[in-house]
């Protein structure tokens, strides 16, 4: 995983926070994923695709080894298939804008 790319929740898993820490549901192949750590459903949420990974890593107060358990969580989950890297607006492919006739 790269730390200054972007990433979100898969579009077929949906994730739900518990006491115990949350549930991640994948549609595609009915698998149900626990997760012990609050924390780490706290920084699902924060990956939206809107900020780099080491954003939201800074959002939690987390020292350098907490980083990287969560850090290796993240790269399971994304062998996985729950979290997925979006792709930078540069490797997205260019769609020409349509004109309307006139």
């Amino acid at each position: 995983m790269e730390r200054t790319a972007t990433y979100r929740l898969a579009p077929y898993a949906v994730l739900r926070a518990e006491r115990f820490g949350g549930l991640i549901y994948r549609y595609d192949n009915r698998r149900l994923y626990f997760l012990h750590a609050p924390a780490l459903v706290e920084l699902l949420n924060a990956l939206d695709g809107s900020v780099t990974l080491d954003d939201a890593l800074d959002m939690l107060p987390t020292s350098e080894p907490v980083r990287g358990q969560y850090m290796r969580a993240l790269a399971h989950l994304e062998r996985l298939g729950v979290i997925i890297r979006v792709a930078p607006e540069a490797d997205a492919p260019h769609v020409p804008p349509t004109v309307a006739p006139a």
